[in-house]
């Protein structure tokens, strides 16, 4: 782990002046600190506030930000406001990304930086990522790639760092619980964040609350579903509160990406 982080610390370095796209999730928290670690003030450290990010995530981001010391920036726009994105087909995340590399790089125009970061690790080379796509296109540079980090490896290096999202779950955007070709709105995804805040607060871990439309489908840890469905009756009351018809505990419990299956890729 010494020698991967010695190795990360000197592909940064050798960067100079970046901007890290930063979400407050494990990977670009470790990118973003190792940055302000080799590059100070040459790193600028920019989180993207809208409305797919629940507001704990933004908060504990911007906690990392102040304790660390980062050079932070918030930039803010609309993502329903992208009609490609919001129609939300199979390569959503294309979409969403393009806009976050083109709100970046006017930054790094206007600040004259050479070099927009990410988060990737190598874990996400091998799953459907479109965002890797629109990664490419905008010349945006993957750290934790080519430093050959796992997954594994990231969060072994934000405990040795001490970094409080170590051991933080997989955070996708709240879009992801739409299944493709469901029209997104701002009103369905409050509705999830309600949702899923509610559920994290009786106690669980990994929630989804994948949305069909009137119908809440609920996804915890394997292990954990018996737990919930002791708690089904008032469960289901709040979910129904917040405009759900139907309520549905997935019997085979939390499995990340899982509206991503039968995508076939190329």
């Amino acid at each position: 782990m010494t020698e991967k982080l010695q190795h990360l610390e000197n592909i940064i370095r050798e960067y100079g002046r970046v901007i890290v796209g930063y979400s407050g999730g494990v990977d670009s928290t470790l990118v973003s600190f190792i940055a302000h670690r080799v590059l100070g003030p040459e790193a600028l450290i920019v989180l993207a506030r809208t409305e797919t990010i629940i507001q704990e995530d933004v908060e504990l981001a911007r906690r990392i930000a102040r304790d660390h010391g980062f050079n932070y920036r918030e930039i803010t726009y609309n993502e329903l406001e992208i009609e490609q994105y919001a129609a939300n087909p199979i390569n959503r995340c294309y979409f969403c990304k393009q806009e976050l590399y083109a709100q970046l790089k006017i930054i790094a125009k206007e600040e004259n930086i050479p070099f927009v970061l990410d988060g990737s690790n190598v874990d996400d080379v091998g799953d459907y990522r479109p965002g890797r796509t629109a990664a490419k296109e905008s010349n945006v540079r993957s750290p934790l790639i080519e430093a050959s980090m796992t997954k594994q490896d990231v969060r072994a290096a934000a405990k040795f760092y001490g970094l409080p999202n170590a051991d933080k779950p997989a955070a996708p955007c709240l879009s992801s619980r739409i299944p493709y070709g469901t029209h997104i709105d701002r009103k369905s995804l409050e509705q999830i964040a309600l949702a899923e805040k509610f559920i994290r607060g009786k106690g669980f871990t990994n929630v989804r609350v994948r949305h069909f439309q009137d119908t809440a489908k609920i996804e915890v840890d394997a292990w954990a579903v018996e737990k919930l469905k002791q708690m089904n009756v008032e469960v289901e009351s709040h979910l129904k509160q917040l405009g759900y018809a139907e309520v549905i505990i997935d019997e085979a419990g939390f499995q990340s990406g899982k509206l991503n299956k039968g995508i076939v890729k190329e």
